[in-house]
């Protein structure tokens, strides 16, 4: 049985989001831990192959890509993915579904937390660690939680600002390095990785893509989201694949290994042009981080929103403040977690663990859609995908490969994640049956 359709448009949302906004809020959200630690992590694990790894998860992600546009022009309100769920899947699964999204969440922003510690730790070390990595993670919490906290339209004017100096710092770094890079390094002289090796190296970019379906989280205040968010989720991951490759070929092209540093991007710009250089990559890494942080902020508090008003999740988590027009206690529970995970977690550990949990969401989205374009009552789509049911399977099929051949490990702690979830989910049914009338 299927749940009913799920139409999660908080009260005192504002639709102030225009195109622009949805590319800059997708652009920071994968604009982000792809450019400043796959390179690194990937080249680790995959030498030589690492272009072959990028060119890889870009065709795998594609059709991912189309099934999401297809479903964002079909839909208007806040939760995307939790909402696409609720029209074609059973209510526990939706809840799964927007469950996994929400603590994916929270994982990258532990990532990109601790990947923010590395990059300055490069100069001043005694932030790596203790008291002064604690001050620092908390206060970066505090900062971000404000902006988002006071509107939508600050928090993506922002976004906006942040997104600017992103790719001007891509394209200096780019056009700063690539006289430097030597061409022999750009060759595959190794023997191809094995295909568990190969599937964990595409996982990390994969979860450098991961984000893209933020646009259609804040769809419920965005003008115009039929029309709009398969547009911006498109456009936005044709250039960020450009932005990828560009600081990949850099990366290998001038160091000779990628892999010894947590900070390939500062280590070439050191090599290049001596310390200046690195302090400014630094500089511009860190525009990069805040920017995805607070991409991530924005949308994740509006996914508990959309599961609060379906009763999945206890009411209070579903308040809208009255002046700044934010959910505010999903936002303060969202960034509480977010940073908590960012103290007691390390960067890999929580970057694979964040990936296996937004495939498992990614999946069953694609389920929704074939049983979507099964059904004459489905919403109708303004961007249609031709053969949506045949390549949402397929798609749905090919990542649960990945997702197998990849994250075996991240299989057991993701199923304790999913049990307290759906514990929560039970708790929160038992207790509003008991007060009704």
């Amino acid at each position: 049985m299927t749940a009913a359709p799920v139409t999660p448009e908080g009260p005192g949302l504002v639709r102030a989001l225009r195109r622009r906004d949805l590319v800059g809020l997708l652009l920071n959200a994968m604009m982000g831990a792809g450019m400043l630690a796959a390179p690194a992590k990937v080249f680790g694990l995959a030498g030589d192959w690492s272009f072959v790894v990028l060119a890889i998860s870009a065709l795998i992600l594609l059709p991912l890509i189309l099934c999401f546009a297809d479903l964002g022009s079909r839909f208007t309100a806040t939760g995307g993915p939790y909402v696409y769920a609720g029209n074609a899947l059973p209510p526990v699964v939706a809840f799964s579904v927007g469950w996994l999204l929400w603590i994916s969440q929270a994982l990258s922003v532990a990532t990109l937390s601790n990947l923010l510690v590395s990059y300055l730790a490069g100069f001043i070390p005694e932030i790596s660690a203790g008291l002064p990595r604690l001050a620092l993670i908390a206060g970066l919490g505090a900062l971000l939680t404000g902006i988002v906290l006071t509107g939508i339209r600050r928090s993506a004017g922002a976004s906006n600002t942040l997104v600017v100096l992103k790719v001007g710092f891509v394209l200096a770094f780019l056009v700063a390095c690539v006289a430097f890079v030597q061409p022999e390094r750009l060759s595959i002289t190794s023997t191809a990785p094995s295909p568990i090796t190969l599937a964990q190296a595409i996982l990390i970019y994969l979860f450098a893509y991961s984000g893209f379906e933020r646009g259609s989280v804040v769809a419920g205040e965005s003008r115009d989201p039929k029309r709009d968010v398969p547009i911006a989720l498109i456009g936005s991951v044709a250039a960020v694949t450009l932005a990828y490759a560009a600081v990949l070929l850099i990366c290998v092209g001038v160091l000779a290994v990628p892999s010894a540093t947590d900070r390939p991007l500062a280590e070439a710009g050191r090599q290049v042009f001596g310390p200046a250089g690195a302090l400014a990559v630094s500089l511009g890494a860190g525009a990069v981080i805040l920017g995805t942080i607070l991409g991530i902020l924005i949308s994740m508090p509006r996914m508990l929103l959309a599961i609060s008003e379906q009763g999945q999740l206890p009411k209070v988590l579903g308040r809208v403040h009255t002046h700044w027009r934010t959910p505010w206690v999903a936002i303060l529970v969202s960034s509480g977690l977010s940073f908590g995970f960012a103290i007691f977690s390390d960067l890999i550990g929580a970057l694979t663990f964040a990936t296996a949990t937004r495939l498992v969401a990614y999946i069953l989205c694609c389920i929704a859609l074939f049983r979507m374009s099964r059904r004459a009552d489905a919403p109708q789509p303004q961007f249609r995908l031709p053969a949506a049911g045949v390549i949402a399977l397929i798609t749905a099929a090919l990542f649960s490969g990945v997702l197998a051949l990849g994250a075996t490990k991240e299989l057991p702690p993701l199923l304790t994640v999913l049990a307290i979830g759906l514990a929560c989910f039970a708790f929160t049914r038992l207790s509003r049956r008991r007060k009704a009338p």
